[in-house]
């Protein structure tokens, strides 16, 4: 766009303004040429879908947690900044912790100071362009920039420790009859969960590893276990189902396979423990499930994990 019709957006909201201005005062961008044609869309779609199915719950290391909160708080400790444009300051925090926040999805790991330095050298240059673009007072952008630089500097060196990147539980608020499914949290429900299930495995019992292949016509097969019984008001979502095989069905409705809390099988007529089940990368299993199974038939109420 013309800058001519690029002042137009700074009567606009600072979202607005913010995401536009990068579009100003430049020339329309050549093709662009796919080396390896369609390889990134594939790896993109796969983090898209890790994302959407595992709903991470993000955490910080103490370390980048101050660094991120001195961010944060920038405007109002960077000095002075031309009054028109704070608002576009006031949102560096939220795009510091958006970046950094990419780049420790990618690693599946908690965030590093590591990732909010590499999100605030992103950041601090689109803050100097934006200076640029919009005709600022760079000597006032850059007084700021080097206040806040020279406070992530001096935070202390030792980066601390953080529970590991996690998907978000959901909030199981209300068991209502027959897996109704009544709950917090935005999951699959009903059949919609099956489908989901049955697609990630490809119908593979999680247990035993088996593939039952049926003639006429030829498909595969599969069944959807409840691990809290539906008669117990079980609800049909993901983190309460395992895709098993007729056989491991049964033995595992039936208390002749328990699970422990860290998902090893466990034959509850000779005692022996088995193998962790299979789990896909995006299958949550809610413990509080695994426990009620195992309570049910075997009357433990320990909250800790069986042990062999």
């Amino acid at each position: 766009m013309s800058a001519r019709e690029w002042r137009g957006f700074l009567a606009t909201d600072a979202a607005t303004y913010s995401r536009l201005l990068h579009f100003s005062r430049r020339s329309a961008a050549g093709r662009c040429t796919d080396p390896e044609p369609g390889s990134w869309r594939h790896e993109l779609a796969a983090a898209y879908r890790w994302a959407f199915n595992t709903r991470p719950e993000l955490t910080y290391t103490p370390r980048a947690g101050r660094q991120w909160h001195l961010i944060r708080t920038a405007v109002d400790h960077g000095g002075d900044l031309p009054e028109q444009h704070a608002d576009f300051f006031v949102r560096i925090g939220d795009h510091v912790s958006r970046i950094a926040g990419t780049l420790a999805t990618t690693e599946r790991t908690a965030i590093h100071s590591a990732h909010v330095e590499s999100a605030w050298s992103l950041t601090r240059r689109a803050v100097l362009d934006t200076a640029d673009l919009a005709a600022m007072d760079r000597s006032a952008v850059e007084q700021f920039i080097k206040g806040l630089d020279e406070m992530l500097c001096d935070v202390e060196p030792e980066e601390g420790r953080a529970a590991p990147i996690r998907p978000i539980r959901p909030a199981y608020s209300s068991l209502g009859p027959r897996g109704s499914g009544r709950h917090g949290g935005k999951t699959a429900t009903g059949s919609s969960a099956v489908r989901k299930l049955k697609e990630w495995y490809q119908d593979q019992c999680q247990m035993c590893a088996a593939v039952l292949v049926l003639p006429s016509p030829r498909h595969r097969y599969s069944e959807a276990a409840h691990i809290r019984a539906r008669e117990d008001d079980g609800p049909d979502v993901v983190e309460n189902l395992l895709c098993l095989c007729p056989n491991c069905h049964v033995l595992f409705d039936a208390g002749a396979r328990i699970l422990t809390d860290d998902l090893r099988v466990v034959d509850t007529v000779t005692g022996r423990f088995g193998e962790r089940i299979r789990l896909h990368r995006w299958h949550f299993i809610e413990l509080e499930f695994v426990r009620h199974h195992r309570r049910r038939w075997t009357g433990d109420k320990r909250h800790g994990a069986l042990s062999d």
